[in-house]
């Protein structure tokens, strides 16, 4: 069992959602930013680690159960994909990922590794699982260079082709270490997002903006671009998220939960332009309250209660929230017409 689901944690996490998070959170959630592995996508030698917790697999019944737990009394609904590493077996994460699919709740994006993918594998695994797009990932662009992977290296136009024919969903986790402050990041997503009209983007934690100077004054070039989509997962800055909806039209964002590792302990913080984590737990990309000081709740609830309070600063409307939270979503997904998608409608009643 995973430790968010021991009592512990569990009965904390959950007093934290009645006392602040419950009257916010409209009756509808999708979540549009999920990680899963079948047994055997991830090597026991090399977990991922979530927020210091080792994962080996992450399956659509732990998502389904850590749902109703995240977010009691709610209807929920996921868009959903492997975890990007090379080092893992990508062939085996994107069939579980697109076998385990229902199209009515849970819904796939394939992983997509330039280097080792062509137009006719994808298109393959396009026809045969109904994915609805697709996760690149710097790492797989230039293994051996990845701070320095561009865009068009992650989605190549033979993939982008795809993406725009068969009007894909793309999600994006943007490179390079300056992220959003990278002109040449919003020139590539400008470019990408004009030559391929039809293709959905989607850009990961925002641009992955953590902090204020990752996201004041660089969304001018980007917010008139109609086929670019926000995701806000794992964001737990309220300013940067209030910033964020004054900033982009509220049909444009989608609530995400980065899922499994939102579900640990933690908090994201900005600290003289930069961000990390802390965490209970030792993780390699955090800053360990190893004395045991603190008292955690999950990641996914210190997001929610920045998304609070980043609405109530930008004057959200309850419509608005519930967009963001479910709607905007559920009209990416119904607008791909994935031939899987179109044999198990979702009832409209």
């Amino acid at each position: 069992m995973h430790p968010w689901n021991q009592p512990f944690e569990l009965d904390y996490n959950r007093r934290i959602f009645d006392e602040e998070l419950d009257e916010f959170l409209p009756e509808k959630i999708f979540d549009a930013h999920v990680h899963l592995a079948g047994p055997g996508c991830i090597p026991e030698e090399k977990p991922f680690s979530c927020g210091g917790v080792p994962v080996t697999n992450y399956t659509y019944e732990n998502l389904a159960c850590d749902l109703a737990m995240a977010f009691p009394g709610r209807e929920t609904a996921a868009l959903c994909f492997g975890f990007p590493d090379p080092a893992y077996d990508t062939v085996a994460s994107n069939r579980y990922v697109g076998n385990g699919a229902d199209f009515r709740r849970f819904f796939p994006l394939r992983l997509l590794d330039p280097l080792r993918d062509t137009a006719e594998s994808v298109s393959a695994d396009l026809d045969r699982f109904g994915f609805l797009g697709l996760k690149p990932y710097p790492d797989y662009a230039r293994p051996g260079d990845i701070p320095n992977a561009e865009i068009p290296e992650m989605l190549p136009d033979w993939a982008m082709e795809l993406a725009h024919e068969r009007q894909l969903l793309v999600v994006l986790h943007i490179p390079r270490p300056s992220r959003l402050e990278d002109p040449l990041n919003r020139r590539h997503i400008g470019e990408l997002c004009s030559r391929w009209p039809r293709a959905k983007i989607i850009l990961a934690h925002a641009g992955r903006a953590y902090y204020l100077r990752g996201i004041i004054g660089l969304l001018e070039e980007l917010r008139h671009l109609p086929n670019l989509y926000f995701d806000v997962a794992m964001m737990q800055h309220w300013e940067v998220l209030a910033y964020l909806f004054r900033e982009i039209a509220t049909d444009q964002l989608l609530f995400g939960s980065d899922i499994p590792i939102g579900l640990a302990q933690g908090k994201a913080v900005e600290i003289n332009h930069q961000y990390s984590y802390v965490t209970p737990r030792p993780w390699s990309i955090a800053l360990c309250d190893d004395r045991g000081r603190m008292r955690f709740t999950s990641f996914l609830n210190e997001e929610l209660r920045a998304i609070r309070q980043a609405s109530e600063a930008a004057r959200l409307s309850r419509s608005a929230i519930a967009a963001l939270f479910h709607d905007n979503a559920r009209a990416l997904v119904d607008g791909v017409p994935s031939r899987k998608f179109n044999l198990n409608p979702v009832s409209k009643t």
